[in-house]
């Protein structure tokens, strides 16, 4: 697996796997799913996947699947991705990173998790802009993150909200006869305007040793 920065954005990653992609640029080979806590992400038009969305400050872990299974869904065609997200169990306590940089670069991530009996919370912030290295190539990011959790020997419940609000930019790469003034811009204005409001309501249940019983019921409302 490869990441790449075809829109010179670091918010606009291209992962490749095999040939196929999970890229947020319409006319990629689109081919690999993508799903956060068992709900889809790529997007209905052209399976796009929109990366600036996600809180990277969220994410427990990330699970590989390849090949072209249909249980994961249309265009599966190189693997799946199943990004699993924090809970307050498992990260419990507060942590926070301030950062500042060069081409008007600052940031901002705070988290807090904890538990109090059966029931645990995580949440999560990012604020992030820059003028970029490159002419015309501004960014900024807005991230959020919230799960409240309840659990027993049996039984598990989450209940997720996920929401982002970023003005992205990206220059395309250059010719190579263009290669003696890296930071000019080679078609502009790039504007990219991502909205996002996803609450995600999942829980499973074990009927017995060997049995487990799952489901979720979610609402995403993105746009870009």
């Amino acid at each position: 697996m490869t990441v790449t920065e075809g829109q010179s954005n670091p918010y606009m990653s291209d992962v490749f796997f095999r040939g196929f992609a999970a890229s947020p640029l319409s006319g990629a080979p689109q081919g690999i799913s993508v799903y956060q806590d068992g709900v889809r992400i790529n997007e209905p038009f052209g399976d796009t996947v929109n990366w600036g969305l996600i809180p990277l400050t969220a994410i427990s872990s990330i699970n590989l699947i390849p090949g072209s299974n249909p249980i994961f869904g249309l265009n599966t065609l190189g693997g799946a991705l199943s990004i699993n997200t924090k809970s307050g169990a498992q990260y419990p306590g507060i942590s926070a990173e301030a950062v500042a940089g060069s081409w008007g670069r600052k940031g901002f991530n705070a988290s807090y998790g904890g538990e109090t009996g059966n029931l645990d919370y995580f949440f999560t912030g990012n604020f992030s802009s820059e003028d970029g290295w490159r002419e015309h190539s501004p960014s900024e990011v807005n991230q959020f993150f919230g799960k409240v959790g309840w659990q027993n020997e049996t039984t598990d419940v989450d209940f997720s909200l996920t929401g982002a609000h970023n003005n992205l930019q990206g220059v395309q790469a250059l010719p190579v006869s263009w290669l003696n003034t890296p930071e000019q811009g080679y078609t502009f204005p790039d504007k990219i305007e991502n909205r996002l409001v996803m609450a995600n309501l999942k829980g499973s249940h074990f009927l017995g040793d060997e049995h487990l019983l799952s489901a979720n019921i979610y609402i995403r409302k993105s746009n870009i």
